[in-house]
Parts: structure tokens; C-alpha cells; sequence
């Protein structure tokens, strides 16, 4: 096999995995040259060479611009033939059928794999829910996944959390504001009179700062729950999401009396510490919406001298847990976070990065201040 017809196939291949959630075998074209040359092979000449042929040979379709490249819009990838599901047919047939936009049609088609045993009245029911609850997410946000599930959904707390996430997210639906679990709050250091409070978003960073000198002077809290995983932001989102609620049980990790968890969050002054990447800066804008006042830590200081030198930063990729965060953008206006969102556009830290003496030296200073 020749070198050329390697990378054919294994982009074929790709294409058809990258296109197997959606029904239509449809991907977006905006930036799937950046997205093969990440994950297939870093040579455009080829890849663009690749895509030429394969649209000759009716694998994909797709608009060409000047060099044969894809241009906007979508790309429709020709898969080979499998069955489809009576009950994914069923529920695209219900999506046809309603007022939605493509746009909205095309987000939910992969919920239809969910779909199994629903009659087409049941599919009915439920995208009216979805609708209804992507209107009115807002007045929910903080609470408990398995409350707004059977409000919405056909009386189910397990349905909504059933249901493809991503489609869910492209449809509007913010899934990630709703608590998965009980919500509990661990703080530490100095309970009675702490000089600032830090909310940290990882549960490492937060044992080491409790273990660090600058225990004596700050309160430290972070969020603790089973089965939550580092590798998908769920720390940080339940951070944000107790916050938005102001709900969590508080367990303390040092001795005297913990403080109410509505008590912390009216500290002043109070700040926080999370990864140097998007999905932090987005998690510390959420906090911000609920608690102005808040500031960023002294403790980004590290991060941000190692973020520009490559043996210490790592780009959003799979393997290190942040597959899709380079293409996540934080809307904000808050001017405290544009340069940390410029230098984490490519790149970031994680917070584990940062040494007990750092924690020691800059905790309960706030980022950007003379002290």
C-alpha cells in the first residue's frame, strides 16, 4: 500500500468516526484542516491533497473553495451503509416535524440514540420539555440534574442525564449548571479568622495549601463528591455550581468551627485559584457572576511565567485531559481575565504546578496587587 493511499484510508476513517454521532454523517468544515493535521498527520499539502480525492470519489461532499479545500459550512461524509435504528428514524421524523431550525434539528439528531423503546408521542413530549427547558435554564442553574430531569422530562430524574451531553450543548442546553451529585464544600486552614478566602478549583492543589504555612492565615475551600473526575472539570463545575446555588454541605478539614458556606462566600476579601486554561477562566467568570467581589489569586503568578516556556505548558490535547478547550471561548467582559485568556489560548497549566513555598509566599495576595 502505497504511503498516499495510507493516509487516504486513515483519513476516511477518521472522517467517518469524527461524523458517526450525527445521523446525516455531517461535520462542520470550519477548521477541519486544523483538526486532521492535530489528530492525522501535520501536513496540510497532503491532507488538502486527501480531501480533493475523496470528494471525487463521492466519500464526502462539501463546498471547495479555490484549492479544493472545504469552505464553510457543513461536510457530509459518505459512510458505508449500516442499519439505522427504527427508533433514530422515529425521532428524526419528530424533529422534522417541529418548528425547530436546521441548526436545532441537526444539534439534537443524536439524542435519537437514546430514543429506544419511546413511542413517537413520548419523543414528542420530550423535545417539548428540552425546549421548554432551554428556556428557562437560567432560574435552575445550581440545582440537582435529577430535579430539573423530572420537571422537564416526562417526569425522569435519569432521563436528562441519559441524553447525548454534547448534542444537549449545541442545542443550548448548559447541562454542565446542574449538579450531578449532593454538593458538598471541604475547607481548611484558618476557620475562625481567616485574612482572605480561596476557592481552589482541584482537590490536590487544595491538600497542599492545607498543608502549607499559608494555613495559618487563609481559609481554603474546594468542592468534594464522589465519582467526580479532574479529567472532565467536574471540581471546577461544582465549584461554580454550589456558588450559583449558594447550597453545600461544609465539612472541615482543620480544627475550630467552620464558618456557613453562605458566610465564605461573603468574605472579604475572597479569591481564586484554579488551572491556567479556559476552562478555569470560565469557571472563575461563573463565580464572579455570583460573587462580584471575587478576585483571582496571587497564585496564578507561577502558572503565568511558566505558561511562556515550553517544557512547563501543554497544549489542549486528549491526552492531557482537554481535548475541545482550545476551542472553547469565555465570553466576558471582566477586564481581570483577558490577558490570562490570551496567554492561555494555546496553551496552559495545570495548578498542581505550583509549589507549597509558592502557596506559602502568595496565597491570600491577589493577582496583580503591589503586595
Amino acid at each position: 500500500m502505497t504511503i498516499m493511499r495510507e493516509l487516504h484510508e486513515r483519513v476516511y476513517a477518521w472522517l467517518c468516526k469524527k461524523s458517526k454521532a450525527n445521523v446525516a454523517g455531517k461535520l462542520r468544515c470550519d477548521k477541519i484542516l486544523n483538526k486532521l493535521r492535530d489528530e492525522v498527520i501535520n501536513d496540510p499539502v497532503s491532507l488538502r491533497k486527501v480531501l480533493i480525492h475523496l470528494r471525487a470519489e463521492q466519500l464526502i461532499e462539501y463546498v471547495a473553495g479555490q484549492h479544493g479545500e472545504p469552505i464553510s459550512g457543513f461536510m457530509t461524509v459518505i459512510r458505508p451503509e449500516q442499519e439505522v435504528p427504527a427508533h433514530v428514524d422515529a425521532w428524526v421524523a419528530v424533529l422534522s416535524g417541529s418548528n425547530l431550525s436546521n441548526e436545532d434539528q441537526l444539534a439534537l439528531q443524536t439524542v435519537g440514540s437514546a430514543m429506544d423503546g419511546l413511542s413517537a408521542g413520548n419523543m414528542a413530549t420530550l423535545l417539548n420539555g428540552l425546549i421548554r427547558l432551554r428556556d428557562n435554564q437560567m432560574r435552575h442553574f445550581g440545582e440537582q440534574v435529577f430535579t430539573v430531569s423530572a420537571a422537564y422530562l416526562m417526569g425522569s430524574s435519569k432521563l436528562l442525564s441519559s441524553l447525548d451531553g454534547k448534542a444537549l450543548r449545541s442545542f443550548g442546553i448548559e447541562i454542565d449548571r446542574f449538579l450531578s451529585r449532593p454538593a458538598y464544600v471541604v475547607v481548611g486552614g484558618n476557620v475562625v479568622s481567616p485574612i482572605a478566602v480561596v476557592l481552589i478549583e482541584n482537590p490536590v492543589s487544595f491538600e497542599m495549601a492545607v498543608d502549607s504555612a499559608a494555613a495559618r492565615d487563609c481559609l481554603f475551600v474546594c468542592t468534594f463528591g464522589f465519582g467526580l473526575s479532574t479529567l472532565t472539570n467536574d471540581y471546577g463545575n461544582q465549584l461554580a455550581g454550589v456558588v450559583e446555588s449558594e447550597q453545600a454541605h461544609v465539612l472541615n478539614r482543620s480544627a475550630g468551627v467552620a464558618p456557613t458556606f453562605r458566610d465564605i462566600l461573603q468574605h472579604q476579601p475572597i479569591q481564586f485559584w484554579g488551572d491556567l486554561d479556559t476552562a478555569g477562566i470560565q469557571i472563575y467568570c461563573r463565580l464572579a457572576s455570583k460573587v462580584p467581589s471575587i478576585a483571582l489569586s496571587a497564585l496564578y503568578l507561577p502558572m503565568i511565567e511558566a505558561i511562556q516556556h515550553d517544557d512547563t505548558r501543554h497544549p489542549y490535547v486528549s491526552a492531557v485531559g482537554k481535548d475541545g478547550q482550545g476551542r472553547m471561548v469565555v465570553q466576558t467582559d471582566r477586564k481581570d481575565v483577558q490577558d490570562l485568556l490570551r496567554l492561555c489560548e494555546h496553551f496552559a497549566v495545570d495548578q498542581e504546578f505550583v509549589s507549597t513555598d509558592d502557596i506559602a509566599r502568595l496565597a491570600g495576595k491577589q493577582l496583580g496587587s503591589s503586595s
